[in-house]
């Protein structure tokens, strides 16, 4: 890795607008090599400097940190079974023929996304709602990546501890890795340091065709971007974290440490084995697998973690791509140049 190259990089995502501003922190052979901060966590209304310590909206990062995690904890508790039905701890499910393992390799044949915020009356149905949702193909016959399977993961989740998911992540994840810095629904206290997100949720409004409903105005501080996950009170399966870089960090560090107490060592070996060999993408049990046998996760707000088992490396690339808007310049490009660039 060069870091002179990274931090040339970074400043022209800037400067082609891809994203305002900037956190990378990244690890190699277990050895920190690389930590700085670019550009903005805010240009609107004001603009305000990213900071090593800016807090951001990490999204679907949510899905391998929390329930992936927590999933695999509770199944080496004998709470689940990962080949055994949703139905086992959801009877209202529909389907039962799907398993706790086909959502959490996306192949359960849900749909990859709905508002429920328009389709049900209350936070309280949505999972209903989700459980008699129709699947679009057979389980285990395709990948299709699926916020709404995760949001379901999320509702078994706490049907089969007993406990509310952000309690469960706080207690048996970031209290254990000491990160002090990642929550659902963060505090008023932290909205000084937390990177702003888009202006009133204009992608949302689009691919829900404008219909008709209590958008919200305004460029989003502190509050989840994901309409979904609001609308289900901030704390959800497919998204709803809040963390900074360092804290990121100390999550990969489990990782490449063989699990740390959090996990067992088998655990992150289901993580790094391929689940859907044959089909139309690779994935484990919450990662997307790489050429290279690398754990890889993006989330829609800007956010990617790439972790290498062997070398032991890692890498966190946080962007508050969506402020103001999520309409601009593809990060997916940006993000395989960044990454190339370390591994």
């Amino acid at each position: 890795m060069n870091p002179t190259q990274i931090s040339s990089t970074i400043r022209q995502g800037i400067a082609d607008r891809v994203f305002p501003g900037a956190v990378a922190y990244i690890v190699e052979g277990g050895n920190l090599s690389y930590y700085e901060a670019f550009g903005n966590r805010m240009i609107e209304p004001d603009v305000k400097p990213m900071h090593r310590g800016t807090i951001f909206d990490i999204a679907s990062l949510t899905k391998p940190m929390v329930i992936s995690t927590l999933a695999l904890r509770l199944v080496a508790s004998g709470d689940i079974e990962l080949r055994a039905p949703v139905r086992d701890c959801l009877p209202e499910f529909s389907h039962p023929e799907v398993t706790v393992h086909h959502l959490l390799t996306h192949t359960s044949g849900l749909p990859a996304w709905r508002p429920l915020y328009m389709e049900t009356e209350s936070k309280d149905r949505a999972v209903k709602h989700l459980c008699r949702m129709p699947l679009e193909q057979p389980p285990g016959a395709k990948v299709e990546y699926s916020c709404l399977g995760y949001i379901l993961l999320g509702a078994l989740i706490e049907r089969a501890a007993g406990k509310p998911l952000d309690s469960l992540a706080d207690e048996q994840v970031f209290q254990p890795l000491a990160m002090s810095e990642t929550r659902y629904n963060p505090p008023e206290s932290w909205i000084d340091r937390i990177a702003a997100t888009e202006d009133s949720n204009s992608f949302e409004k689009r691919i829900a065709d404008h219909r008709r409903y209590d958008w919200r105005e305004g460029v989003n501080v502190g509050a989840v971007h994901d309409e979904n996950a609001h609308y289900l009170g901030g704390v959800s399966g497919n998204a709803g974290l809040f963390s900074t870089a360092e804290d990121v960090s100390k999550y990969c560090r489990m990782i490449i440490g063989g699990g740390d107490g959090v996990l067992t060592e088998n655990d992150v070996a289901q993580m790094a084995a391929v689940a859907t060999n044959g089909l139309n993408e690779l994935r484990s049990v919450g990662w997307i697998i790489l050429e290279d046998g690398s754990l890889y996760h993006t989330g829609f707000t800007g956010t990617s973690i790439r972790i290498n088992l062997q070398s032991r490396s890692f890498a966190v690339l946080l962007t508050n791509r969506v402020h103001p808007s999520a309409f601009g310049p593809s990060m997916v490009e940006f993000r395989a140049k960044f990454h190339q660039e370390i591994f």
